[in-house]
């Protein structure tokens, strides 16, 4: 390795570690620091790079200056970052390489424009061969806003349960998320989505609309870059993986009239960006999983794949609604019976007051499995012995429990 190279590593290996010390900063919320230590490592890393300005050594070559242009926009330094911008496109940079730079140039001009994102905002661009500046055929917007929909409804779902479950408190469902377009935007074609409604701008449970979009970004950077398994897991169901990729075909770039679709928020003071490059065609082949055997009932309760057996007293839950009913157990534990409304009925009409053996499906509500059962027919429930029914009497009536 020449001398020359080896100040280039070094002088590269010194800007990474600047960098990570500026990440830990903005991790931190120091954006004192975390200027800081971004100068200090543009400083290394443009330096590095004009070092090879005049060598035909690629993919480093435009590495180096893409990094470096990078450390100029989180400076603000947009007249620098588009220099070393335009210094790499002039050479020979990989195609990759190419396009990263070029939706860094689409965003510094955005911020130099003084476009800035609140709360609740997200802006959506497209760009490609035939998006003009400010222009673009209205069936490569109206076939996208759908798809927009969809995934930001699913990504809020998740966000909801999780909420429950943290927080212990019960989140209401709901169909979907008012959006309102905000307005156009000068540079290729851009528009500003606003979650919420005019009147209420926040969901309940929710301190503003930024608790959705950050991990519908999440969410969406995880599909761009094929962690396909890491996504499943950030969802956490089956069918919102399924929804989730299904709407996202249809929003990908097509590579031909769109190459290009963006998102960038405002995310905790910080301007986020998610380029979501992987086409329509690439998305076609992701394998996806059958829709779940699991199915959401009423009060948002899931039925588990596990079977279970309890045995107990049959009661009524509420003596004005018969078809609410609730199995005690022996060691008191009160179990919500579920299922059809005439094999409920049947049941509390055979089996009231009775010992009786059920069988049937646990439920959970998100992650938790509480005591509820999903019954299929009668023939899940047996009565045991006339002696257990004797004893059962005297079991006092119960309330419907809270769900």
């Amino acid at each position: 390795m020449t001398t020359k190279a080896q100040h280039v590593n070094q002088l590269h290996r010194e800007a990474m570690e600047l960098a990570d010390e500026s990440f830990v900063a903005r991790l931190e919320k120091d954006r004192k620091r975390y200027l800081h230590f971004t100068r200090l490592a543009l400083e290394k890393e443009a330096a590095a790079a004009e070092l090879m300005v005049d060598e035909d050594v690629e993919p480093t070559r435009s590495v180096l200056h893409r990094s470096a242009a990078t450390l100029a926009w989180r400076c603000q330094e947009y007249d620098r970052a588009k220099r070393l911008a335009y210094r790499a496109l002039a050479g020979n940079p990989p195609s990759d390489i190419e396009w990263e730079l070029n939706d860094l140039l689409s965003t510094v001009k955005l911020e130099e424009a003084g476009i800035h994102l609140g709360r609740g905002q997200l802006q959506f661009s497209l760009q490609g061969g035939e998006i003009g500046y400010g222009k673009a055929a209205i069936s490569e917007l109206s076939s996208r806003m759908p798809s927009i929909r969809s995934m930001l409804q699913i990504t809020a779902k998740c966000c909801y349960r999780r909420l429950s479950y943290v927080e212990g408190g019960i989140v209401d469902d709901f169909s979907e998320i008012p959006i309102f377009v905000d307005g156009f935007a000068p540079g290729s074609f851009i528009v500003t989505l606003r979650l919420g409604s005019p009147i209420q701008n926040e969901l309940p449970g929710f301190e503003h609309f930024e608790n959705i979009v950050e991990p519908f970004l999440e969410h969406l950077n995880l599909l761009d870059k094929g962690e396909f398994y890491e996504l499943q897991q950030e969802l956490d169901d089956p069918n919102a993986y399924l929804g989730f990729v299904k709407a996202a075909r249809k929003l990908a770039p097509d590579g031909n009239r769109v190459d290009s679709v963006k998102f960038q928020a405002s995310v905790h003071d910080q301007l986020k960006i998610v380029s979501f490059k992987v086409t329509q065609r690439h998305l076609a082949d992701v394998p996806l999983p059958e829709p779940s055997a699991e199915h959401e009932t009423l009060n948002g309760y899931i039925v588990t794949d596990s079977d279970l057996e309890k045995e107990g007293v049959l009661k009524l839950a509420d003596g004005l609604v018969k078809t609410e009913c609730v199995l005690v157990t022996d060691d008191n534990a009160k179990w919500d019976i579920e299922g059809p409304e005439d094999v409920l009925d049947d049941i509390v009409r055979a089996y009231f007051k009775r010992r009786v053996a059920i069988s049937g499906k646990q439920m959970k509500k998100q992650k938790n499995r509480v005591n509820r059962i999903r019954l299929a027919s009668t023939s899940d429930v047996s009565a045991i012995d006339d002696q257990d029914q004797q004893e059962s009497t005297d079991i006092p009536a119960l309330s419907l429990p809270d769900a």
